[in-house]
């Protein structure tokens, strides 16, 4: 009882959810007398899987694509060609919050990143504020359904070493998480489209729509090299998140030119920071099977 008035205290002090998971375990295996050097060797056996790879690159990528003005340029070409639809801008939210979340692994990065533009300009339009905070929420979860989010990958591997289910691959997770994550989104499409009634429309305009395409000329190619080298069989996963961070990288860092190489380190330290938070979790919860 103790123990755990202790951890829920550390917990609301702010220490961090890995850490609070990871004594928890640690506490449970001491007090049903495993020996704690079963931890190590399960981290050391997760460490040796090609796939996981994918995690801290596809995390990389993400947190390069948040740090950067990715987040408006995608808003601004989904606006130019969806805004003048009944319910364009609702689409707007769904499609650029699914798309990120997809790449970054992490809702809360996805609302962090797109929230403070598109929160305001749902409001302005004439959507509720219920409705608009609903809306920028679910839709960041919404992209954990679609390759290559991270939670598909890690869900992936937890089944293959438990033998959950049969031979369970990453590329299985991926495809799996089509037709929910569509039907999900067509929902919320339908949903929008009922809520949007008496908001006004934004005319189309060929000049800012081929202005908008311009600006993400670099970043419009990355979801169909990712995911058509994934179900082409061109790519691995792993191969695929290399692909996919070096591309970001080149991008944002020396073409766009919008992360200098002084802030590079503090991205990729933030971004290892919640690798670390995955791989902890992962760990314990795979040595405590």
């Amino acid at each position: 009882m103790l123990i755990a008035l202790g951890l829920i205290l550390i917990a609301l002090f702010g220490a961090p959810l890995f850490v609070v998971i990871g004594a928890s375990a640690l506490i449970g295996f001491h007090q049903s007398e495993i020996d704690l050097a079963v931890v190590a060797i399960e981290f050391y056996r997760i460490a040796e899987m090609p796939v996981l790879l994918a995690i801290p690159l596809f995390t990389f990528a993400g947190y390069l694509l948040s740090e950067s003005n990715a987040p408006h340029r995608l808003v601004r070409v989904t606006q130019t060609l969806l805004g003048w639809m009944p319910g364009g801008l609702a689409f707007v939210a769904l499609i650029a919050c699914a798309l990120f979340t997809a790449f970054t692994g992490a809702s809360g990065v996805t609302i962090v990143a797109l929230g403070a533009l598109l929160y305001p300009a749902l409001t302005e339009a004439g959507y509720r504020q219920n409705f608009s905070l609903g809306l920028v929420t679910t839709s960041g979860s919404l992209g954990l359904l679609f390759a290559p989010a991270l939670p598909l990958i890690l869900y992936a591997v937890v089944a293959q070493q438990l033998g959950i289910g049969g031979s369970i691959t990453v590329d299985d997770m991926f495809l799996a998480g089509i037709l929910p994550g569509l039907l999900m989104l067509l929902i919320l499409v339908a949903w929008s489209l009922w809520s949007s009634r008496g908001v006004k429309l934004t005319s189309f305009s060929k000049a800012e729509a081929l202005s908008a395409i311009r600006e993400a000329a670099w970043e419009i190619p990355l979801p169909i090299i990712v995911l058509g080298g994934i179900y082409s069989g061109y790519f691995a996963i792993s191969e695929a998140a290399a692909v996919t961070a070096f591309y970001v990288l080149v991008v944002e860092v020396f073409i766009h030119r919008e992360i200098s190489l002084r802030r590079l380190p503090q991205v990729m330290r933030e971004a290892m920071l919640l690798v670390g938070g995955i791989l902890v979790i992962l760990g314990m919860s795979l040595a405590s099977t």
